[in-house]
């Protein structure tokens, strides 16, 4: 663990001062002048940096603040930049395109919504990736939704909802396994006391997509003609059965626990290979894609659009969000400003119900100001840990709840870096999907009502030291 200067823990209205600077800029930003957050950022990584130096800091301190939050989500830079080549390499080999034909035949264009949630979730479940299943899958099935003519922010709703449901309830997922562990907590006891919230608002996800389904395709008389895409598809892509097994690698590797940069490398080698091999590529052709993205232009825009994308290219703004967004999220952690504000909050913690909410709106906060997931659960959990004690809740009520505010929010946040692979990813905005992200903002709300209400509030009792929940 690093060291910290021993200065006190800033001032609550100096920790403030950041976060106010950041709001007012990010609000101009993203929903004034629909700008990209980064300056924003920015700005309020150097007010609280200079913040922090006021009250005492060093600029060595800031610097390891910063350089501490970057070093460890290095792996997460490079899956990123994996997924923006395989999204690339896979459009090229004919993987995706195949997958979308083969989709048209199967897909109703008013049962397509539900179904692209379930297939999303599964994928995830067994994958324990919301972004390798949004990077692959998503990418497909926003390309059968414009065939279909279902709208896309549905679309990228009902992807992002069953992507990061399924996440939540993997146990081969990184952020699920660290939720528990922070605290102490069994990850199957972790998962199943998820279920209870975590089912009621798939179900509610499920109905209310079925209704939006019905009602767009009604609107568009039952779905698009397809008819220009698959022969599109046909003429420009050689069709196999072989282009699944790319897939179907990646899919068993990481079922059988395989690290996820190894899988998708898998998935990009072979990826390579179908073009290559299936649609009689080249080398260079090969490389370029891997860099630049996939790029066709045969004249017809709509169809053009679709299909160019990928490349690491397409994933440097998302690197670029990250570094600067942790840089001021490890800053205001380092020097306790993120600390100072959330020991105000802590407060508020006198019911139940209250201490539900407060460790709800932290992790909102911690993610919205840290633009971090991990910290959005690692930071409230350290914070909160004793005041679920003191009420004998078990601690798996606080990681259902971390879960709930931390992870489930962050692809709904267009400045987070799950919000911003979304959207280089797929192409929809944060903005544009996030109302249809019905489950991501549902869950939390399951979460507070269920706190009010002491429904599964599980409690421990009087001679029980919570064992049962250690790992």
């Amino acid at each position: 663990m690093f060291k910290r200067e021993d200065i006190p823990t800033p001032p609550v209205w100096l920790a403030l001062i950041p976060v106010i600077v950041t709001a007012i800029l990010l609000i101009f930003s993203v929903f004034v002048v629909d700008a990209q957050p980064h300056f924003a950022l920015l700005i309020g990584a150097a007010t609280a940096g200079l913040c922090a130096s006021w009250h005492g800091f060093s600029w060595k301190t800031i610097k390891e603040g910063f350089k501490h939050s970057v070093a460890r989500t290095i792996p997460s830079i490079m899956i990123l930049l994996i997924i923006g080549m395989l999204i690339a390499v896979w459009i090229a080999s004919g993987i995706v395109p195949a997958l979308m034909y083969y989709g048209f035949e199967f897909f109703v264009a008013r049962w397509f919504l539900p179904l692209i949630l379930l297939f999303s979730a599964f994928m995830a479940l067994i994958t324990g990736s919301s972004w390798s299943t949004i990077g692959t899958i998503g990418v497909a099935a926003i390309g059968v939704s414009e065939g279909i003519g279902i709208p896309l922010p549905m679309t990228a709703g009902a992807i992002v909802s069953g992507a990061f449901f399924g996440d939540k309830l993997s146990p081969m997922s990184d952020s699920t396994n660290l939720t528990p562990s922070v605290l102490g907590v069994n990850l199957y006891d972790h998962i199943r006391h998820m279920l209870y919230t975590t089912l009621p608002a798939l179900g509610i996800s499920l109905i209310v997509f079925a209704i939006m389904g019905f009602i767009a395709s009604s609107n568009n008389g039952n779905g698009g003609d397809v008819s220009a895409y698959t022969e599109y598809i046909r003429e420009h892509f050689n069709l196999s059965i072989w282009l699944f097994i790319p897939p179907l690698v990646v899919i068993f590797l990481i079922i059988k626990k395989v690290p996820a940069i190894p899988s998708l490398l898998s998935g990009l080698i072979l990826g390579g290979a179908a073009y290559l091999v299936i649609q009689g590529g080249t080398l260079s052709g090969f490389l370029e894609s891997l860099h630049t993205g996939f790029l066709i232009d045969t004249g017809q825009d709509e169809m053009d659009a679709l299909f160019t994308r990928g490349g690491m290219d397409s994933m440097y703004e998302v690197v670029a969000l990250a570094l600067i967004s942790l840089t001021l999220g490890g800053i205001m952690d380092y020097t306790g400003m993120l600390h100072s504000l959330v020991l105000v909050l802590s407060r508020l913690t006198n019911t139940v119900g209250n201490l539900t909410a407060t460790v709800l709106g932290t992790s909102v906060f911690v993610n919205l100001f840290g633009a971090n997931q991990y910290l959005a659960v690692i930071l409230p959990g350290q914070m909160y840990e004793e005041c679920y004690r003191d009420k004998r809740l078990k601690l798996k009520n606080l990681t259902r709840t971390l879960e709930a505010g931390g992870t489930l929010t962050a692809p709904l946040i267009p400045w987070n870096s799950s919000g911003v692979f979304v959207y280089a990813a797929i192409g929809v905005s944060v903005t544009a999907y996030a109302p249809y992200a019905i489950l991501c903002w549902v869950t939390g709300i399951i979460v507070l009502a269920f706190g009010y209400m002491n429904i599964t509030m599980h409690k421990c009792k009087a001679s029980e030291d919570e064992e049962e929940d250690q790992q």
